[in-house]
């Protein structure tokens, strides 16, 4: 499948306002007082959504650039999730089950362009008239998620991507096996144990279920790999985006490969990252980062070593991006910034400031046709 010309599909960016197709329904179970009556599949409207949604900006679900821009904003990048606190009103609304549906709320980006990337990620695609089939966000449903989600405007960028068949394959593969997890997970025998505020946060109710769907994680990104040169062979994940742990081991298609750990608590994020490239080099690299409603800081600092084991370089950056780049470089006519100090083997130090152009106000285009 390598060998199968790319399809061209329009990027998202963070202003598109996305929602569950059709009239932003999905279904939802719900418990009506009193005394507790349990609703199964009730419809539910779900409210639209701008791409960069301001809680999941904060937990860092949403997946987005920072230094590559089309029409001023920020582009969509793979794993992109609006995240949660997306308001939700079941129908009949007396839904006791609404403060917890909106609080674990989804809104993901399931296809991505393994050829095309951006800050080391591939660029996220989704698309209601995508070619040859329709390219959807995977929204929060019950019993399973719903693969119904879609910008309304992104058909309008000027800017496209090449995705070719096998990441398409690769996308639908991977819904699949979303729905299969919820669905194998509601069966008599992975029934049991948590439940609820305490299930979301853990991530499952019990260690069947979690072992199961980390089984179908790693055989989705494994999946991936096999069709298009780059995937995640080991996917691990405990945990919510309020705080959780997750390990994952990637194989990259231009070569080489890359081990990260991540620890998350609330808005901070911890990063680990071991990468070896095909020329025998290795790097290290650690990431603090803090996210916000309006924007996220970090700090790096990475060293990669020769084919001999020598420090051949050893950087630090800081970046902001969004709003918060205002706190650091005082430009308001900028949305993304960052400070590079490279220190080389010989002791050589360069340092620099880059301040990258684009909305003065992100939210400014929120709602309109872009």
């Amino acid at each position: 499948m390598h060998g199968l010309a790319s399809m061209r599909v329009k990027v998202s960016l963070m202003g598109d306002i996305c929602l569950p197709w059709p009239a932003g329904m999905t279904i939802h179970d719900g418990i009506s007082p009193p005394p507790p009556v349990y609703l199964p599949r009730l419809p539910c409207f779900e409210s639209p959504t701008p791409m960069m949604w301001p809680p999941g900006l904060a937990l860092q679900q949403n997946k987005l650039t920072t230094t590559v821009f089309h029409k001023a904003q920020f582009v969509v990048l793979e794993s992109h999730d609006c995240g949660y606190a997306i308001p939700h009103v079941t129908i009949p609304p007396t839904n006791v089950n609404l403060p917890l549906i909106i609080a674990f709320s989804k809104r993901k980006v399931m296809f991505s362009s393994s050829k095309v990337k951006a800050n080391g990620a591939q660029i996220g695609c989704t698309e209601l008239a995508g070619p040859p089939v329709p390219l959807p966000m995977l929204c929060c449903a019950s019993p399973v998620s719903l693969p119904n989600g879609f910008p309304s405007f992104n058909s309008l960028h000027t800017v496209s991507v090449g995705l070719s068949a096998a990441d398409i394959a690769a996308g639908l593969w991977a819904l699949v096996c979303s729905v299969l997890g919820s669905v194998v997970s509601g069966l008599d025998g992975f029934k049991g144990g948590y439940e609820g505020l305490a299930k979301e946060l853990v991530g499952a109710a019990n260690w069947k279920e979690w072992a199961f769907k980390t089984a179908l994680g790693c055989l989705s990104g494994a999946t991936k790999m096999a069709l298009t040169a780059d995937g995640k062979l080991v996917r691990v994940e405990i945990g919510s985006g309020y705080a959780g742990l997750r390990l994952s081991s990637k194989q990259l298609s231009e070569g080489g490969s890359k081990v990260e750990r991540e620890y998350q608590v609330g808005p901070a994020q911890i990063g680990l990252v071991h990468a070896d490239s095909p020329k025998a080099t290795t790097s290290d690299q650690s990431t603090l980062s803090v996210g916000s409603p309006i924007g996220i800081g970090s700090s790096q600092h990475s060293e990669t070593y020769d084919s001999n084991g020598r420090l051949a370089e050893r950087k630090t950056q800081a970046v902001a991006a969004g709003g918060a780049v205002n706190y650091y470089s005082g430009d308001t006519g900028a949305i993304s910034g960052q400070h590079t100090t490279t220190l080389q083997a010989d002791g050589h130090a360069t340092s620099t400031t880059t301040g990258y152009a684009g909305s003065s106000s992100p939210a400014g285009s929120w709602g309109m046709p872009l």
